[in-house]
């Protein structure tokens, strides 16, 4: 009896072996069946525009073949077809946690939440990528997105670029302070506008031919004892004055300091540029040199500042250099500002990112920076407009 056990059990435990792997080979060739009549039934019904079908059977099939990412972009194609947003993401996420190196399916949600009008959430989800799945096509889809976009209906004659969340715009005759949807905020009555800083609530204005500082109400501040032919913006304590020809800084009071320069910039992050005797330098709100008089020229623009995104451009020798705030030269080549700079072609304007791809064309006949807040003016066909970006850092 013994040995009959001996002999028996091995037997029956190979019986019982051989029969579950005839099982599984039986369970595995059902699979494959079944996979491949969900795959003919989904694209004889893809073929006539059932796409809910279609999605239907590829998402069955994919529950058989988890980890075939051709199956779940198809289920993700079909069910967006049929307007099933919540699913097309759902199986394009399943796809894209694959990881296959494939960037499909991530450009196929991109384009989903592109079309949808959420160009961040595009964005955030492109900068997500692994960098083993990214192609050119990754890289296309991230300069079409950072250029994306509105132009604000309202155009003016003239305008400043943006200081904050505001800009000098001149509806043809008079100018005033317009907001970042276009609107005037200081209504436009004057014959010229500074740049308005908010937190102090002082604006520098000019009108019949008298500089002076008014507050978002229009209510006059003060009135100057001399005749200034140029009030610069108020900020770090300061504002830049022109008088008899000479430059020079002023309080809200009109307390000038004695300093006379051949021209003096309005203050950003406490540097402003200031010219003497032919030659820039930048010197901080005490009026201490921040350089040397050493350059041709340091560039400022309408308002008179010279700092955007915490750098300086200026020529030296016939070459253009960039400076930061605390007066070294920069390594940077360009001064970008919501990782836009302005390009040039010809006579029209675009801009480009930091790798140099051009990602707004050039429509535009003059522009300006953008703003912090992802906010440009620009010129076309003779009228300045704000144009928003969709999506900027």
């Amino acid at each position: 009896m013994k040995k009959l056990r001996l002999f028996v059990y091995p037997a029956l435990l190979a019986v019982l072996t051989a029969f579950s792997w005839m099982k599984a080979l039986g369970t595995a060739g059902t699979d494959e069946i079944r996979f491949s009549a969900f795959i003919q039934k989904a694209q004889i019904n893809e073929q006539k525009q059932a796409y809910i079908t279609a999605a239907e059977c590829y998402a069955a099939a994919a529950e058989i073949r988890p980890d075939d990412e051709d199956v779940l972009i198809h289920a993700a194609e079909n069910y967006l077809r049929c307007d099933e947003g919540r699913l097309f993401l759902r199986y394009c996420r399943r796809a894209a946690d694959l990881r296959s190196g494939n960037d499909s399916p991530w450009l196929l949600m991109c384009g989903y939440y592109l079309d949808t009008g959420d160009a961040a959430k595009a964005r955030e989800l492109l900068e997500c990528i692994p960098e083993k799945c990214r192609s050119e096509k990754t890289e296309d889809m991230m300069s079409e997105i950072t250029g994306r976009f509105q132009t604000g209906y309202k155009g003016y004659s003239d305008a400043g670029p943006f200081y904050g969340e505001y800009f000098a715009a001149c509806d043809g005759k008079k100018w005033g302070l317009a907001d970042e949807d276009g609107r005037f905020y200081i209504l436009p009555e004057y014959d010229a506008v500074g740049a308005y800083n908010a937190d102090e609530d002082i604006l520098p204005v000019c009108s019949d031919g008298v500089w002076c500082f008014i507050n978002e109400s229009g209510q006059v501040r003060s009135v100057p004892s001399e005749k200034y032919t140029w009030l610069g913006a108020y900020s770090s304590g300061l504002a830049p004055f022109c008088c008899d020809g000479k430059y020079g800084y002023t309080d809200t009071d009109y307390n000038e300091r004695p300093e006379r320069y051949d021209y003096a910039g309005s203050f950003s992050e406490n540097v402003a540029a200031v010219k003497k005797d032919g030659k820039w330098a930048l010197v901080s709100p005490e009026l201490k040199c921040i350089t040397g008089f050493e350059y041709d020229e340091i560039i400022t623009d309408e308002y008179g500042f010279c700092v955007h995104s915490g750098l300086v451009r200026a020529l030296k020798n016939g070459r253009e250099v960039i400076i930061g705030t605390d007066g070294r030269v920069s390594e940077y080549g360009k001064i970008y500002s919501c990782g836009l700079s302005p390009v040039a072609f010809g006579d029209s304007w675009g801009y480009e990112d930091e790798n140099g791809n051009v990602v707004i064309d050039a429509y535009f006949d003059e522009v300006s920076d953008f703003s912090e807040n992802g906010r440009a003016v620009v010129k076309e066909d003779d009228r300045w407009r704000v144009i928003t970006l969709e999506v900027y850092r």
